[in-house]
């Protein structure tokens, strides 16, 4: 009888063992800076004279958001001086259409800071921006690499964020 049941036992263990690996995905802030930064390098490189660098990515789990911080400096401001300019975007993460990207939807301007311009040259016009509604932004594509292990294709189901990074669920094609 134990021959009989041993096997039994093994088969439906192993059963509910996955064979295809993780459900999810982490992606930390450093890794969607630098994919962020890797994504909008064409469009960087257009505004040759402007001195930028990868936004910052906060997390912000309790309000299912994401927060990023880029800073430019414009070398010839208004009377030759530079100018910096630091904008603060946050928006709630959701898988693309094609499911093979992020973008933020609900995007609103947190803040906005200039360095360098004197206060009565257009200063409160551009202040009265905080809080403005933006349309949705494409914010990353996903890993390809990441959407590929040991020979298994998977894909994209849903987006959260999370203390660690963003969470992306994916199952097997």
């Amino acid at each position: 009888m134990r021959r009989f049941v041993a096997p039994i036992i093994v088969a439906l263990l192993s059963a509910c063992a996955t064979v295809h690996g993780p459900q999810t995905i982490t992606l930390p802030t450093a890794e969607i800076e630098q994919r962020i930064q890797a994504d909008l390098g064409g469009v960087v490189e257009m505004f040759k004279d402007v001195d930028t660098r990868r936004p910052d990515v906060s997390l912000m789990p309790a309000s299912r958001r994401l927060l990023l911080e880029w800073n430019f400096r414009l070398p010839d401001g208004p009377g030759g001086s530079p100018v910096g300019i630091a904008v603060e975007l946050s928006g709630k993460p959701v898988l693309n259409a094609a499911r093979n990207g992020i973008d933020l939807t609900e995007v609103r301007i947190e803040d906005l800071r200039l360095a360098g311009l004197l206060r009565f040259l257009s200063l409160p016009r551009l202040v009265g921006q905080k809080g403005v509604t933006l349309p949705d932004l494409p914010l990353i594509a996903l890993p390809a690499e990441r959407l590929r292990q040991s020979g298994v294709a998977y894909e994209a189901t849903g987006v959260s964020v999370g203390y660690t990074g963003l969470k992306i669920d994916i199952l097997p094609r």
